[in-house]
């Protein structure tokens, strides 16, 4: 049985916080109080999880795998209702299935959800390989933020490296909460590259 543990002040608290996780509603949800927050300590909860879903998304990555001759290891995370964050590790074949700037790995990451969707429609898996999208992801964020700051030192625009459009949208969500710089793009098709430039007046 598959779970989610998450802790608060209070049980509601902890309960409200492994739902969000889950993306179930309370009325769907199987949980036992694990401790009730008494004293110092937190509250804890454990949510039980729909096994079909994780069954489905792990029989359908071992298989494509096997088939190529590949052995992987399987970590399948819930994100929101339906989606999951699944994190494979293979044997000396990581750097293959990435890719250059993770291209391969974009490319996987589609045909294993037209696979899982064969199955259970609905499902929707953000495959990685090796955490390399969440490293990918914590790196473009303090990129930005290290040029946002410069940008604000030197008073000069500055133009961020080519950009998948994914990775745009993320760069302009980060940028956006600052209120001195703006950000906006040049190019078009595959030459679209973000400018950040320090917010006038």
């Amino acid at each position: 049985m598959r779970y989610i543990e998450e802790e608060g002040k209070t049980v509601e608290e902890a309960l409200e916080k492994a739902l969000r996780k889950a993306g179930i509603e309370r009325s769907e949800a199987r949980f036992e109080i694990i401790n009730e927050g008494f004293s110092d300590e937190p509250a804890r909860i454990r949510l039980y999880l729909d096994d079909e879903d994780f069954d489905i998304i792990e029989g359908v990555i071992k298989e494509f795998f096997d088939k190529l001759g590949v052995k992987v290891e399987v970590e399948i995370e819930p994100r929101k209702r339906r989606k999951y964050y699944v994190n494979i590790h293979t044997r000396g074949y990581d750097s293959v299935f990435i890719g250059k700037r993770g291209k391969n790995l974009n490319a996987l990451d589609h045909l294993i959800n037209l696979l899982v969707k064969r199955k259970k429609n609905g499902l929707i898996v953000d495959l990685d390989v090796s955490g390399y999208k969440k490293r990918h992801k914590e790196f473009l964020i303090n990129k930005a933020k290290a040029i946002a700051r410069r940008v604000k030192e030197t008073g000069m625009e500055m133009r961020f490296d080519p950009l998948e459009p994914d990775e745009r949208k993320l760069v302009r969500d980060i940028l956006r909460r600052d209120k001195k710089i703006r950000v906006y793009q040049v190019g078009r098709g595959d030459n679209v590259v973000l400018v950040i430039a320090p917010r006038k007046g």
